[in-house]
């Protein structure tokens, strides 16, 4: 099978553009970045935006307050009109909730004034180098269908690519997003779901935050907790075969979900036994009623089970495009209503306390 991935080996440097109000602070992140990135400035909202239309924009650092508009929401705009391109915020004015929204809303960074500028140019070159990972991947998740097809076929796909991005990390040509995972698959898996769409990392990530929480309250076994770890995060893995117009509305239909699909797909790439296994069964219930095999009670693994739970609480508390999000309150109590029918009630009981005792991430 031909590569999947180019490895670049040109001399072009990424542009990145930096949006200000004031000369200082463009002048200083000009004086830092200029080495290593073409760059582009913009005094307001208005103007960068006319620069993105015309240009090939990789980065933009992004004052939160600017003389037309809030950077907040022109973030909301350039991640709906210009959705490959990078933000990085840059900001007097920060606070944690501030952060956390513009991380939620597709920011890859949040930085305060006065800034380091070795901190700066560090999470600025990380940032572009996670565009090039993304931009070498999505023509992949595009046009190699044989990486949901059937055997062998499916598995030939997938070791290529597994290959392909090892081999492509190995010789520098990009750097890996994660470097001391408990399983080498973890960057390559966070950046096809990051491809694919970036509310599929960001809502996996939070599941596998979620049920590694409750993994230690019940002093799991290492090895239990990396492959729940892991199984979490990509038990949605199907859906990187989808549409991207659909992949949205997707996460929040169930009963449309492929989670056989997925599982050939986490098989094919070498994910352990229990991480498939989670990808398999994350929809079943504890009373039968759930899918693909209808598994009653604990017939369904442990790990498995956790994650479904953790996953519903997510759907329920994370904003969707089509519902506001519930209160983690009325979400935990949403899922002990359903304790003995959806949930293993035993284990739903730890989950919930363990959640009020530490809130989900935002």
């Amino acid at each position: 099978m031909p590569s999947t991935l180019v490895p670049n080996t040109s001399d072009h440097k990424p542009t990145v553009l930096i949006v200000d109000d004031e000369a200082a602070p463009r002048a200083a992140l000009t004086q830092i970045l200029r080495q290593d990135f073409h760059i582009l400035t913009a005094e307001n909202a208005h103007a960068a935006l006319a620069i993105l239309n015309d240009h090939g924009v990789d980065l933009v650092t992004l004052d939160m307050k600017l003389p037309d508009r809030s950077g907040s929401d022109l973030l909301h705009d350039i991640k709906h009109s210009h959705a490959e391109t990078e933000v990085i915020m840059v900001t007097a004015y920060g606070s944690l909730q501030s952060a956390m929204d513009c991380i939620r809303h597709g920011a890859a960074g949040f930085l305060l004034k006065p800034f380091n500028a070795s901190e700066l140019l560090a999470i600025s070159l990380q940032t572009a180098q996670k565009k090039l990972r993304l931009d070498q991947l999505r023509p992949v998740l595009t046009n190699s269908t044989a990486l949901w097809d059937q055997e062998p076929a499916c598995t030939k796909a997938w070791q290529a690519l597994v290959n392909d991005y090892t081999t492509m990390n190995r010789a520098g040509s990009f750097s890996a997003s994660q470097s001391n995972e408990t399983s080498p698959l973890v960057p390559l898996i966070s950046d096809l779901l990051e491809a694919k769409n970036r509310h599929l990392l960001n809502h996996g990530s939070r599941v596998s935050f979620y049920a590694t929480l409750v993994a230690n309250r019940l002093k799991l076994s290492i090895a239990e907790q990396q492959s729940l770890a892991l199984g979490a995060l990509v038990h949605d893995l199907d859906l990187i075969s989808i549409a991207d117009s659909h992949v949205l509305s997707l996460e929040s239909d169930q009963q449309r979900h492929r989670p056989d699909l997925g599982a050939r797909m986490g098989r094919a790439m070498g994910l352990p036994a229990d991480a498939v296994q989670i990808i398999a069964l994350h929809h079943e219930r504890w009373d039968g009623m759930g899918y693909p095999f209808g598994l009653r009670e604990d017939v369904t693994p442990l790990l498995a089970r956790i994650t479904g739970i953790a996953q519903v609480l997510d759907d329920l508390t994370a904003e969707q495009p089509e519902r506001p999000s519930l209160p983690i309150n009325e979400a935990l109590q949403q899922i002990e209503q359903q304790a003995g029918t959806a949930f293993d009630p035993t284990l739903t009981e730890l989950f919930c306390r363990t959640m009020r005792e530490q809130p989900p991430q935002q």
